[in-house]
């Protein structure tokens, strides 16, 4: 897409663009555990934290890699959710949480991977490691390869689990397992996974419910859970409310319970903060389509512009807006006709799109030369 400098408009101060901020961001809360981090996931930024880059356990958040790895494979066509896998006496010993699988027992890799998610069964994730890598170290190195490639350079894996901890070589940051939450997010199949309340596995004739504790919540789509003495407990959460994408991650709470009081929160403080700055109602700019029966209309944002405010100077942005060249009629309404494009301490923050207010439609032969001679003399005059 090429836009024209020409139409350029430069907006110093966001109250400019007719936004009513409030009167101050509400306190933030008070959280006993050793490492947390509040993520915009719209726009890869982090709202709050604490520690946040500190290399540590992460307990069954390890999982959260097992998944994306195995489900990348799937879109490529590599292997089949429906491939019959058959569990070995390794990952039938896998202590801590399961799903009680035998050696020789066969699930579908589906079934193994809602286990995993829903259940943290450890034994499903052991299965799915060896059928994907031909061993569990093998695959863990597979993993932490992955990890590398989407710049998560403070994660390292040595098991499918994380019943491993960091002095074994099985840690992560919350920060990096956020941007890995968000990766993981933009794939459907992940999405679906985490986010079903309970699945039904065929393979043992019974149903297993999604263990994260805020699904209740309004908007969350879920998440991992994760606890072991050396990581304490752990969280990543991810909520839709508003139009906008949060994700937390918590790591050392020192009970389940302050784990998902403290995540409830962040979350509730990151929300309360939430503004919009320049609603879509907002006119940004005239918009001139010469050969339109309406020849000017206007351009507005396709949806809101918000941010999670964390403090006044927040909300000080500046936009410039650039508009496609050459647009010609017809415009139907909601066709992108530009991008403006957002500044915050005069880094570029974010491009947004510009969309039409209103339809064009297209005028005769009769009605553009008329508009052309009136175009001429607003020139000249």
């Amino acid at each position: 897409m090429r836009f024209s400098r020409l139409c350029e408009v430069l907006v110093i101060y966001i109250t400019l663009c007719g936004c009513v901020c409030a009167a101050g961001p509400t306190p933030i809360p008070e959280i006993s555990s050793i490492a947390y981090v509040v993520y915009d996931a719209d726009f890869s930024q982090v709202i709050l934290e604490k520690n946040a880059h500190q290399q540590r356990s992460i307990a069954s958040i390890t999982k959260v890699m097992t998944l994306l790895y195995t489900i990348e494979l799937v879109e490529q066509g590599i292997i089949s959710l429906s491939d019959e896998i058959t569990a070995s006496a390794r990952a039938a010993s896998r202590e801590g949480t399961q799903i009680r699988l035998r050696a020789g027992d066969t699930f579908t890799l589906e079934e193994l991977l809602y286990a995993a998610a829903l259940a943290s069964a450890n034994d499903a994730a052991v299965a799915i490691a060896e059928y994907v890598g031909g061993s569990e170290a093998r695959f863990s190195e597979l993993m932490t390869q992955r990890a590398k490639e989407l710049g998560l350079t403070n994660t390292n894996y040595v098991d499918s689990t994380g019943l491993l901890s960091i002095f074994s070589g099985n840690y992560s940051t919350a920060y990096e397992q956020a941007r890995l939450m968000q990766l993981a997010l933009r794939h459907d199949l992940f999405l679906k996974i985490i986010s079903t309340k309970e699945y039904y596995l065929p393979s043992q004739a019974r149903t297993i419910p999604n263990t994260h504790p805020l699904l209740e919540m309004e908007g969350v789509e879920g998440g991992k859970t994760g606890a072991t003495t050396p990581a304490g407990h752990t969280l990543t959460t991810s909520r839709v409310y508003n139009g906008r994408r949060l994700i937390t991650v918590v790591l050392g709470a020192r009970s389940r319970e302050v784990r998902n009081d403290e995540s409830e929160k962040l979350i509730a403080w990151a929300y309360d903060n939430l503004e919009v700055l320049i609603p879509k109602t907002k006119v940004i700019t005239p918009v001139v389509v010469p050969d339109g029966v309406q020849h000017q209309i206007n351009a507005v944002l396709e949806r809101d512009f918000s941010l999670f405010i964390r403090n006044d100077t927040d909300r000080n942005i500046a936009t410039k807006v650039e508009l496609r060249q050459g647009i010609r009629a017809p415009v139907e309404q909601g066709d992108v006709v530009g991008e403006l494009i957002v500044y915050k301490d005069r880094q570029e923050f974010a491009r947004l799109n510009l969309v039409a207010q209103q339809g064009t439609g297209l005028s005769s032969w009769l009605r553009r030369l008329i508009n052309q001679i009136i175009r001429f003399f607003q020139r000249i005059s």
